[in-house]
C-alpha cells in the first residue's frame, strides 16, 4: 500500500471522524485555507456526505491541481478551489463560514510575512466566520513563532491559545489530533521512498468558537 493509499483511507476514516467532531452544523460552509493537496477538504466532504460547501485555498496552483484531480476522480462536487493572496487576506464576505481550518499555515519564520501573518489570518477568520462558528488551528514548529514585535518567544499551545482568544475567540477543549501531510508531497521524500502514514508528524488541533 502506498502512502497515498494510506492517506485516502485516513480521509475516509480518521479524517472523516475528525471533522464530525468540529461542528454540529449538518451542512456547513467550510474554508480550508492553506489546503495543500486538500486532504482535509476531502475528509470534510466525506464527513458531511457532500452536504456542505468547501472552499479550498492555497497559494500554489500545483497543489490545487492535485486536489481538483482527486475530487474529480472521487466524484466530489462540493469543493471549490481558489488561489490565495500573498497578504493572507480572504476574498470572502463577512460571516460566510461555519468552520475555518488552518492546518500548518501558522509559521514563525521571519521570511513568511514577517512571521506575523497568523495575526492577519486570525483576524480574517474572526471576520468571515459566522457568530458561533469554529476556527480549527493545527500549529507545528512553535519554537519558531514570533510575537507582534517579531521577536522569537517560547510559544506553547497555551500561549498561542491565549493569543487567539484575545482576538475574539473562546477556546474549546477537545482531544483532537491531525496530521502534517507535507512530507507525503515533498519531492525529496518521494524520491527517497519508503514514507508511510506513521512517518508523518501528528499534532494537537486547537479548536475555538467565535464569540
Amino acid at each position: 500500500m502506498s502512502i497515498f493509499d494510506e492517506i485516502r483511507n485516513w480521509e475516509k476514516t480518521e479524517g472523516k471522524e475528525l471533522f464530525s467532531q468540529l461542528t454540529d452544523t449538518p451542512d456547513p460552509v467550510i474554508l480550508d485555507y492553506g489546503c495543500g493537496a486538500g486532504d482535509y477538504s476531502i475528509a470534510a466532504a466525506y464527513a458531511f456526505d457532500q452536504k456542505c460547501r468547501i472552499y479550498a485555498v492555497d497559494i500554489k496552483k500545483q497543489m490545487l491541481d492535485q486536489l481538483n484531480a482527486k475530487a474529480e476522480e472521487r466524484n466530489i462536487r462540493c469543493i471549490t478551489t481558489a488561489i490565495g493572496r500573498e497578504d493572507f487576506r480572504h476574498d470572502f464576505d463577512d460571516e460566510t463560514f461555519d468552520l475555518v481550518i488552518y492546518s500548518d499555515i501558522f509559521h514563525g519564520e521571519e521570511k513568511v510575512y514577517g512571521g506575523l501573518h497568523r495575526f492577519t489570518m486570525t483576524e480574517e477568520a474572526q471576520r468571515t466566520l459566522k457568530k458561533g462558528g469554529v476556527l480549527a488551528v493545527m500549529p507545528f514548529h512553535l519554537s519558531n513563532f514570533r510575537n507582534r514585535e517579531k521577536k522569537k518567544c517560547k510559544y506553547t499551545y497555551k500561549k498561542l491559545t491565549d493569543e487567539i482568544c484575545a482576538q475574539g475567540f473562546e477556546y474549546i477543549e477537545k482531544n483532537l489530533e491531525g496530521i502534517h501531510f507535507e512530507k507525503a508531497y515533498s519531492p525529496y521524500y518521494q524520491q527517497k521512498g519508503g514514507i508511510t502514514l506513521e512517518d508523518l508528524e501528528r499534532g494537537k488541533m486547537l479548536v475555538f468558537k467565535k464569540v
